[in-house]
């Protein structure tokens, strides 16, 4: 998995160079395997385990520099809990839109439709970003939700409800 060491570095206080970081992951059993300079960035190339999902992300990553530093985390966005039903968005998706076929594989599905997006070229920051950790740019809708997986660890997807079946 590639990870943006400037991309840690606003996640996480700590005065490590690169080198030094890998060497701290690696000590707790997060292989270093490689370290490549990109643009004015070095991207670690970590071997994850099985048992580490938590760190299947730039956050989850920073979370171990955070104790390994003994350092403070800082999160992404500062968020508020919300309702769900009072988000001004036109709908959220019926259950005759996603059927969840087999609950014990899938608990839950949640989506939501967001109409009147334009499909554009992502901005040159999104694309170097991803492109610094080994992801293709491909369109905005399509990067948001890449970067999103690869920075928070949520996996998403978003889908064209025009070419979705029975609709």
């Amino acid at each position: 998995m590639y990870i943006s060491f400037n991309c840690l570095k606003t996640l996480v206080d700590f005065q490590a160079n690169h080198s030094e970081l890998a060497e701290a992951l690696t000590r707790v059993g997060l292989a270093v395997e490689g370290i490549s300079a990109f643009d004015e960035d070095w991207i670690l190339d970590i071997d994850l385990t099985s048992n580490r999902p938590d760190c299947l992300s730039h956050l989850g990553i920073a979370r171990e520099i955070a104790v390994i530093y003994g350092s403070s985390l800082k999160q992404p966005v500062e968020t508020e809990s919300i309702n769900v039903d009072e988000v001004p968005f036109p709908a959220i998706l019926a259950p005759d839109i996603v059927k969840i076929e087999d609950s014990d594989l899938c608990h839950r599905f949640t989506g939501r439709i967001v109409r009147g997006v334009k499909i554009v070229p992502s901005p040159e920051w999104l694309v170097r970003r991803l492109e610094s950790i080994g992801e293709r740019s491909i369109n905005n809708v399509a990067d948001i939700t890449n970067y999103v997986m690869h920075e928070l660890g949520q996996p998403m997807h978003a889908f064209d409800l025009d070419r979705l079946s029975g609709q």
